[in-house]
């Protein structure tokens, strides 16, 4: 009765101006350069409501069972000094209005593989559960 609701998993995964969504559930992907940018030279997520607009853009294409998600964000460049806090709350804010229900972040390293950002998400949600 309640499969209808199905949680998507999500990994998003940010660069200057462009954005990778995978479905982690098929593995299928898109990736797209955004037009207008919503990165800025000191920081990626700098024009929110531009970034929020064309990631549900994509989103809402891409995905075809549409509900709640359960996503891993992944900011990739534009690092120095590691994620602020208000860039922190400016990706997990961006995230909940894209329809997370639950958002993880990461900042740097290597693209993770699906079965990576599988084991990656399950890992934060657990430490989340943990710390609570």
């Amino acid at each position: 009765m309640f499969g209808i609701f199905k949680t998507n998993l999500i990994y998003l995964v940010l660069y200057k101006n462009k954005v990778k969504i995978i479905d982690l559930m098929s593995g299928k992907f898109v990736e797209k350069n955004a037009t207008p940018p919503f990165s800025s030279t000191r920081i990626l997520w700098a024009d929110y409501q531009v970034g929020e607009n064309f990631v549900n853009t994509i989103l809402r294409d891409f995905i075809s069972n549409w509900g709640a998600h359960r996503m891993l964000v992944h900011q990739m460049e534009i690092l120095e000094g590691g994620l602020s806090e208000v860039e922190k709350r400016a990706l997990i804010d961006s995230a909940r209005h894209m329809n997370a229900k639950e958002v993880y972040l990461m900042e740097g390293g290597a693209e993770l593989t699906v079965g990576q950002a599988l084991k990656k998400l399950e890992f934060l949600r657990e430490e989340e559960k943990r710390t609570k």
